[in-house]
């Protein structure tokens, strides 16, 4: 009878547990939640997380990531994953084409650097928010449904202007120094 009673507290210790971290954990992963995909890649692409590198996670599968680590940039394929956070770089002569979940499209050309600084978006209600910085070269950007149902939770940083996006098509080009 001793043993069952401890089994039963162990098991209600470990249960307690869990519970507790759980929403703690729950919360960190969604800070890695998927805001896009790659679509399209010519040349030399690559990404880095939240300021330090990381190998894209893969499309299939679940959709959240671990936090970032410290490995080298890493080549960007079609299919990989695209995070709030992660800045996208394109070498000479490279373009990327990118989808977001709310079916914005974002292309970049050679030699640009791009950094999704802000993105969520609810499938469901279709409220969202998303805010991108060009640091340098070329990016075109058609909105989605974030732009449709609120133009104004969209916003284009460069390094000399902050736009807030009425239009639904549009491109920029930021010269480098």
């Amino acid at each position: 009878m001793g043993q069952g009673i401890v089994l039963f507290h162990r098991s209600w210790g470990l249960a307690i547990a869990l519970v507790c971290v759980s929403p703690l954990a729950y919360a960190e992963v969604q800070d890695y939640v998927q805001a896009g995909i790659i679509k399209v890649v010519r040349g030399d692409v690559q990404v880095l997380r939240q300021g330090a590198a990381q190998k894209p996670a893969q499309a299939s599968g679940a959709q959240a990531a671990s936090p970032p680590s410290t490995s080298p940039p890493v080549i960007v394929h079609v299919g990989d994953r695209l995070f709030s956070g992660d800045r996208v770089v394109t070498g000479d002569g490279a373009a990327v084409g990118i989808t977001l979940r709310d079916d914005t499209l974002v292309s970049l050309g050679p030699k640009s650097t791009f950094v999704l600084e802000q993105y969520n978006f609810n499938e469901s209600s279709g409220e969202g928010n998303v805010a991108v910085r060009v640091v340098k070269g070329t990016l075109r950007y058609v909105t989605g449904l974030i732009g449709k149902h609120a133009p104004e939770r969209q916003q284009v940083m460069t390094p000399t202007a902050t736009i807030g996006i009425r239009g639904t098509d549009f491109i920029v080009d930021v010269a480098s120094e």
